[in-house]
């Protein structure tokens, strides 16, 4: 069978495949062209604004794995209801994922205010944390409606309305764009003002997902305000899927904090560097998450229709077309480096380090695309306890420690470090694909 012949005998998969990838992927690529646009203008302030507000980031990016580990349990269970179109139990998911959802938020934010210096000062040192704190409390204020707009997000998805998030975020890039403008630049409020024009944009997406979720009637998941109430056995199914997979990411965010930490101790520049090649390689991280999420919502949804054959050729055609476009831009990666790194900083000691770790990276691009593909496939089907083990033995038993011996004791500093990452990313493929061959996923019951 030729390219032609396989695509139009799986023509009908590829549509579903494209109605939820694309407007996901445009989705994130947009919000990456927010942080393409927060680097470019927090950029300008030099290399310690950039250090400060990727330390004020780290503590947020560890618990924004557990709002995503709440939408997992959504995204496992509703899909499955609308592949089998009982849309009682999806609208079910939708609002207990919101009971779960807000509480834990509110705690959260609360302790991270509280605790915020002593945060900051664990994860760089002293002096970072005066430099951060600004931002870092302006961010957090804004984890409540955070954690409502992932899990509003994950539930769209679910039922291929990827289009909602879509437009929802660009909407809300536009104004993060203005509002940096305004307060970094107009207000001169350096890097707080990027944490106050952050969660104001954050807000306006909240705002929005509430009334097309609660005030119009237009939707699959279209919930009464007042028809809202606590389900005790649907809260339980959602945290059976979401609480493995909220103690894989967490562990996983952990392990990047410490990750983080090793390469901030080598220095604001190397550190610099660093944020730069991760904000760049996001461009490809973004396709495979697409079709990851694709993949999630599409297994799930064929699983609910007891179409098992279906579920898996969905899954391998969601990981083919992520191997394929994200190899490519490992293409771009490796041989133009320059040319990318070139979009964010001119420094002449900054540029040299994030050009080789693109270099490095390149080379786990494809590796990267199938353990995205494959890992979410297993989180959409229930199988969230398989991912934490993989995922703790990669951070854990794989990238902690060779961190650790490339930078400290074989000194190979920012470059180590990626090489260690890119080890990690093979073997993340290599163990989901093994364990979504086996088949086990299929028979799980959410």
């Amino acid at each position: 069978m030729n390219i032609k012949q396989f695509y139009r005998s799986h023509l009908d998969d590829f549509r579903s495949i494209f109605i939820i990838a694309f407007p996901t992927i445009a989705d994130l690529f947009v919000q990456t062209l927010l942080g393409f646009s927060d680097m470019v203008m927090v950029g300008r302030l030099g290399p310690t604004a950039i250090s400060s507000v990727g330390l004020g980031n780290a503590p947020m990016m560890t618990i924004m794995t557990v709002f995503f580990a709440i939408g997992t349990g959504t995204t496992a269970i509703m899909s499955r209801a609308f592949g089998s179109q009982n849309q009682e139990e999806g609208k079910s998911a939708m609002g207990q994922s919101i009971f779960l959802g807000i509480p834990l938020s509110l705690f959260v934010t609360i302790i991270f205010i509280l605790f915020g210096k002593t945060i900051l000062t664990v994860i760089g040192t002293k002096e970072d944390m005066i430099n951060s704190i600004g931002y870092y409390n302006a961010v957090s204020l804004g984890l409540p409606m955070l954690c409502l707009n992932i899990i509003f997000a994950y539930g769209y998805r679910a039922i291929s309305q990827a289009k909602i998030p879509m437009v929802v975020n660009i909407l809300s890039v536009t104004l993060n764009i203005l509002l940096n403008y305004i307060f970094i630049f107009t207000l001169n409020m350096g890097i707080l003002g990027a944490g106050i024009a952050t969660t104001l944009a954050r807000g306006t997406v909240t705002i929005i997902y509430m009334y097309l979720t609660f005030f119009t009637s237009k939707y699959w998941l279209s919930i009464k305000f007042s028809a809202l109430k606590y389900e005790r056995i649907m809260a339980r199914r959602i945290l059976k899927v979401g609480l493995p997979s909220a103690a894989e990411q967490s562990l996983f965010r952990i392990g990047m904090l410490i990750f983080e930490t090793m390469v901030i101790k080598l220095g604001n520049l190397e550190y610099a560097a660093h944020k730069i090649a991760l904000t760049a390689e996001s461009f490809s991280f973004n396709i495979g998450f697409g079709f990851a999420v694709a993949g999630t919502a599409l297994v799930g949804q064929r699983i609910g229709n007891k179409d098992y054959n279906g579920a898996e050729n969905m899954a391998k055609l969601n990981a083919l077309l992520a191997v394929i476009v994200m190899s490519i831009f490992g293409l771009f990666f490796f041989f133009v480096p320059h040319l990318i790194i070139s979009m964010f900083t001119n420094d002449k000691d900054i540029f040299p380090l994030a050009s080789r770790a693109l270099k490095i990276v390149s080379i786990a691009q494809p590796f990267l695309a199938a353990s995205m593909v494959f890992s979410g496939v297993l989180r959409g089907a229930g199988d969230t306890r398989s991912v934490l083990l993989i995922t703790t033995i990669g951070m854990y038993l794989i990238r902690t420690p060779l961190t650790y011996l490339f930078l400290y004791v074989f000194s190979f500093g920012l470059i180590g470090a990626w090489v260690v990452m890119t080890i990690d990313l093979i073997y993340r493929s290599l163990a989901a694909y093994y364990r979504f061959k086996r088949g086990k996923w299929r028979y799980i019951e959410v």
